[in-house]
């Protein structure tokens, strides 16, 4: 093995190290999401920004499983089809044959006036429109949505329009200016907005770069320094790109100005390029 094949190796190991399933242990919640179930049984709407992976469907679970047990209905909302779909499949393995699941989207309406029912957002807002059903919990997942500068106003429309009896649980990962939206939002509403902030990440995030020649390395190594093969590789891919490009352009090089040539094109006597002719046929 060669002097790089071996660091190469150690650094694959670096990155990959601890990767895998962990061992099973008794589930503890984190004191965030005690929290935030705490502000949903004290009937606060709750905004909760946490990283990817630290548990926020917990958080839902748990809060629709108290309002449905108290007799209530809950919705849960997802921006995706695909992710309203993988939810309902969850939900019906926590909840039945005790509870109802039913399923809302553009594709599929299952048992709507369940339980607790999975639907997209804009299903939500379209059936707010038309003074359809009322739950005692909302939840609002990826609300980040609200700045997109299409889909934004179905997030708003579903906060605007919602019940003003129904508790608000929204969920984001990315979201910057929790105090502004809160603000707002208690101002829409009328109603206090517990926010919740956890910035722990459980699982690190790692940055690796999947190599042609060397498989998936490290971006960088330390000090923030980027992986010399994947500089060398890029460096590669522009000098190659450049060459490409050189022998592009050196192919009309010979060609004189003002030639002619078939299909009407002409040159502009400016200039080594030919722009095809505007003229008709007959002069006009």
């Amino acid at each position: 093995m060669s002097k790089q094949s071996k660091r190469i190796a150690e650094l694959r190991d670096e990155l990959l190290h601890g990767i895998g399933v962990p061992e099973p242990k008794a589930f503890t919640p984190d004191e965030f999401q005690l929290q935030a179930i705490q502000s949903l049984e004290e009937g606060n709407d709750t905004l909760v920004i946490a990283p990817t992976g630290t548990g926020k469907t917990y958080i839902a679970v748990e809060g629709i499983r108290r309002t449905i047990e108290s007799g209530q209905r809950a919705i849960y909302t997802a921006p995706l089809k695909a992710l309203s779909n993988t939810k309902y499949a969850e939900f019906k393995r926590l909840f039945e044959p005790k509870f109802r699941v039913g399923l809302l989207t553009g594709d599929r309406k299952i048992d709507g006036d369940a339980d607790v029912v999975v639907a997209t957002t804009e299903i939500y807002r379209n059936d707010l429109y038309s003074y359809g059903e009322t739950y005692s919990l909302v939840v609002l997942d990826e609300l980040h949505y609200l700045s997109d500068p299409q889909r934004g106003p179905v997030w708003e429309e579903s906060i605007i329009l919602s019940a003003p009896n129904a508790r608000l649980l929204m969920l984001s990962a990315s979201i910057s200016n929790p105090e502004t939206l809160a603000s707002w939002i208690e101002d829409t509403r009328s109603a206090k907005v517990k926010i919740i902030v956890e910035e722990e990440r459980p699982v690190e995030m790692r940055l690796g770069f999947l190599h042609p020649s060397f498989g998936i390395i490290p971006l960088e190594e330390e000090k923030g320094v980027l992986t010399p093969e994947i500089r060398r590789f890029y460096s590669s891919s522009r000098g190659e790109g450049a060459k490409r490009g050189g022998r592009r352009a050196g192919a009309g090089r010979g060609r004189k100005r003002g030639s002619g040539s078939s299909g009407g094109r002409k040159s502009d006597g400016k200039s080594g390029t030919r722009r095809r002719s505007t003229k008709k046929k007959g002069g006009k």
